[in-house]
């Protein structure tokens, strides 16, 4: 009856040592899969992230040249002669009329400049400045856009990192905790085992 006993343990330790190795086999394949995975996922969003930093950094380079090109304008002069360089293209050019500033003004008076716009360019100019409009609405828009979509993005590396410490089996502690309390059930069961071959 002893030596059934000792086979029977000795059969029971080896489907748990098999079982015990599969399980490691499968955690280990699942853990370098995540990993693939993730790293995939981190160069996607590495890249992405460097685009927008260049695009940003156009940006304010144009944001940086445009106030430049404002801050130059200080007089209407100045105004009149900049402004047709700012407006869309159009069918005509249209014409700045600047007041003759060395002959005196009535009392009272301010000096006008006109704009002569020519009728063909009255829709090309009324539409630009529509789409100026809604490029101003657009912009507002995707910075808000933008901020949720940076706020989901730290959402997601959080994830994904906690996901990565769940995939190698959590923290130092929350190891060791999980191998000691396996332990103590492996001596329990060598306990139990050692004191059913004595009897």
């Amino acid at each position: 009856m002893k030596p059934t006993l000792n086979i029977v343990v000795l059969v029971a330790a080896s489907i748990a040592i098999a079982l015990v190795a599969d399980a490691w086999r499968s955690a280990r394949r699942d853990s370098q899969q995540l990993a693939a995975t993730l790293a995939a996922q981190n160069t996607v969003i590495q890249q992405a992230g460097d685009r927008e930093k260049q695009r940003d950094s156009q940006l304010a380079s144009a944001l940086a040249a445009i106030q430049a090109q404002k801050q130059s304008v200080q007089t209407p002069q100045q105004a009149a002669k900049q402004l047709p360089s700012v407006l869309p293209p159009l069918p005509l050019p249209i014409t700045i009329h600047d007041p003759n500033l060395s002959i005196p003004l009535p009392p009272g008076e301010a000096p006008s400049t006109t704009i002569s716009v020519p009728q063909p360019d009255l829709v090309p100019l009324y539409y630009d400045l529509q789409d100026c409009r809604a490029a101003a609405v657009q912009n507002d828009a995707l910075e808000k856009d933008l901020s949720d979509e940076k706020t989901r993005s730290a959402a997601l590396l959080h994830e994904r990192d906690a996901a990565n410490a769940v995939a190698h089996g959590g923290t130092f502690f929350v190891r060791l905790k999980r191998a000691v309390k396996w332990f103590a059930i492996g001596v329990a069961v060598g306990a139990a085992a050692a004191a059913i071959a004595h009897h």
